[in-house]
């Protein structure tokens, strides 16, 4: 077993297998859970990295009533439709295949039963395939077609 991990390729295949493995779950549990964290930029502005519908969503937000402080956010998806891109908040400047930029919505709108408030600022969404596929793609690339290294042995001088 030990043969096995001999080499650079083996061990980076690993790793690369162990970091696909991390966003499939993420992948999975975004269906079901909304989760991100909110970081301040200063006083009056933050950005926030969101795991929702399947993709990493990245915002940026300018304005007065932001976190102070680092925030955590996680909820269960429910009655409200979590759809990205059909979310009232954002107005999207550019979409394909999962991918996405666009601004945010100033003010106030209802999404589902709830009343959500935004400020001015930015959101970019990468859909979580883009990163897992070619990751378990290097990972299956490096530890199954990566030829191991041989072996070079010295011929050893027998004295007599």
């Amino acid at each position: 077993m030990g043969e096995f991990f001999r080499g650079w390729k083996r061990k980076a295949g690993m790793l690369t297998l162990v970091l696909a493995c991390v966003f499939m779950a993420g992948w999975v549990r975004s269906s079901f859970f909304i989760e991100g964290v909110v970081i301040p930029l200063g006083m009056k502005s933050s950005a926030s990295l969101v795991s929702s519908d399947s993709s990493l969503i990245w915002l940026t937000q300018q304005g007065d009533g932001l976190f102070p402080f680092p925030n955590i956010v996680s909820r269960r998806v429910s009655d409200i439709d979590d759809r990205i891109f059909e979310n009232p908040l954002f107005e999207w400047r550019w979409r394909r295949c999962g991918f996405g930029i666009g601004a945010c919505v100033d003010g106030t709108k209802q999404v589902g039963t709830q009343m959500i408030q935004m400020t001015p600022g930015t959101v970019a969404v990468v859909p979580c395939w883009s990163v897992t596929i070619p990751l378990m793609l290097v990972s299956m690339w490096l530890l199954v077609f990566s030829k191991p290294r041989q072996s070079i042995s010295q011929p050893t001088s027998q004295s007599p």
